[in-house]
């Protein structure tokens, strides 16, 4: 993706529930692409790491859709789905192996932060977990919980 597809990208997105870039762009211009993100009122900048979503690998979202109130609606549904197509799923914080009866759908930015639920938002993870994390950022939670993690500098989930 060269930089001037970048630039109309974020600049005139206006209708998806996420802009993205692959890694090897964002590893380049990371910087002008955090200030381009800012300038585009309907989104709210992020960085969320993703290894695969649909027909996109190894890309990096860079903003999530504002839509001026926090809009909670039940995710818990994604959850149960993910462990019924991925058994032996294991939870992000502490490795417990995740059933549908203690699975949960958490948010990589919290919806508190202005996060929304679409799917490259979500991440699956057991109920303890959740509810210790609150409003804690994603990836210092994960550094404190899971020691395997702490020298990555881009995770991927």
């Amino acid at each position: 993706m060269n930089i001037i597809g970048v630039i109309r990208l974020i600049t005139r997105a206006k209708h998806s529930h996420f802009i993205s870039v692959d890694i090897k762009t964002y590893k380049r211009w990371n910087f002008f692409i955090k200030i381009l993100v800012r300038f585009n009122k309907n989104y709210k900048p992020c960085e969320i790491f993703r290894k695969k979503y649909k027909t996109m690998e190894n890309f990096v979202v860079i903003a999530l859709k504002y839509n001026g109130k926090n809009v909670k609606r039940r995710t818990s549904g994604y959850a149960k789905d993910f462990v019924e197509k991925n058994p032996n799923t294991k939870c992000i914080y502490c490795e417990t192996i995740l059933t549908k009866l203690n699975c949960t759908a958490d948010h990589v930015l919290p919806i508190s932060n202005f996060g929304n639920n679409c799917q490259v938002n979500l991440i699956t993870c057991c109920r303890d977990c959740n509810s210790e994390r609150g409003n804690i950022d994603f990836r210092k939670y994960l550094h404190m919980k899971n020691p395997k993690y702490k020298k990555q500098k881009y995770i991927f989930i």
